[in-house]
């Protein structure tokens, strides 16, 4: 079994050009494309594995579909997550240079933004990327008026990237949830696209919502998709039940929201994160005690 024939009908062929996918479900993602990038004002030439516009500019279409093969991506969020992938795209390569201007008129809209690193289109204009979370990559994003604009390599380059991700990070310590829930011990807070972001200054996240300074177990926390943010504090035996909320929760609102991260709960300790959650394939949801984690649950728990 191939590594992505879970995205593949078992009567059906792999497409040549994608082979994640089916040859008509390819098909079905080229004809998104080309339909998307035309509602964009793109007129482009659609081949087996990228499309290419007017200017000869070549966009792949290998990340789309390693995304579209999960079978926990159901085909009516098709449109929505091609539509999402192209604005993204097209807005860090086209349209207005929005950063074409002094570096201190873009400090005050310069946030850190968590990506799911397998969704990103072309990763080669973001190398200065890193991996914040286990398959969650950091980028630096510019909040405009009706969209947000991603900084690539060259306009990180003229900008600076310390100056930049310092204040990426300001600005999302002054972000607050516009709604908040408390469900089975876990913190369920909502707020704009950079809500799922400021897992990024957790401890700030933390202090304002409960007014939790001491965390010498860490904290759990889930980034579902960019609008919402999960956490538990562990204190008790109690890590168990919010545990298996948010496990559940997390994987629901990867799987249904629009803009999603990451289906798994970390733990979070010092500004490091320990994936504790993986789902196999038929959506099974594992949990694993083990490193820093299984330190702490081992305290909760100790040995009679």
């Amino acid at each position: 079994m191939g590594l992505f024939s879970r995205g593949r009908e078992p009567d059906e062929p792999a497409d040549e050009g994608l082979p994640e996918l089916t040859v008509s479900r390819a098909q079905r993602l080229r004809d998104l494309v080309r339909g998307s990038m035309a509602v964009a004002g793109y007129e482009v030439t659609v081949y087996a594995g990228h499309v290419e516009d007017a200017d000869g500019r070549q966009f792949g279409l290998g990340s789309l579909a390693r995304r579209l093969a999960d079978p926990r991506v159901s085909a009516k969020k098709w449109p929505a997550i091609v539509d999402d992938h192209i604005s993204r795209l097209l807005a860090s390569i086209d349209g207005p240079d929005e950063f074409d201007v002094p570096t201190e008129d873009l400090l005050e809209r310069t946030y850190l933004r968590l990506y799911e690193a397998g969704a990103l289109p072309d990763g080669d204009w973001w190398s200065y990327g890193r991996e914040a979370l286990p398959g969650v990559l950091e980028l630096l994003a510019l909040d405009l008026p009706d969209s947000v604009a991603t900084f690539n390599d060259e306009q990180v380059t003229k900008h600076g990237l310390g100056r930049l991700r310092s204040a990426g990070l300001a600005n999302l310590r002054r972000e607050e949830a516009d709604e908040r829930a408390t469900y089975d011990g876990v913190e369920i807070l909502v707020g704009s696209m950079f809500m799922a972001s400021t897992a990024l200054v957790l401890r700030d996240v933390v202090l304002r919502t409960t007014g939790e300074a001491h965390l010498p177990n860490g904290v759990l926390v889930a980034v579902p998709f960019r609008h919402q943010l999960l956490y538990h504090v562990p204190r008790d035996s109690s890590v168990v039940e919010a545990l298996n909320a948010m496990a559940g929760n997390a994987a629901a609102g990867y799987d249904m929201e629009v803009g999603p991260i990451s289906p798994h709960v970390y733990w979070w300790q010092d500004g490091q994160f320990q994936q504790i959650t993986q789902r196999d394939d038929d959506g099974r949801i594992e949990v694993h005690v083990e490193g820093g984690f299984g330190e702490v649950f081992g305290r909760l728990f100790p040995e009679s």
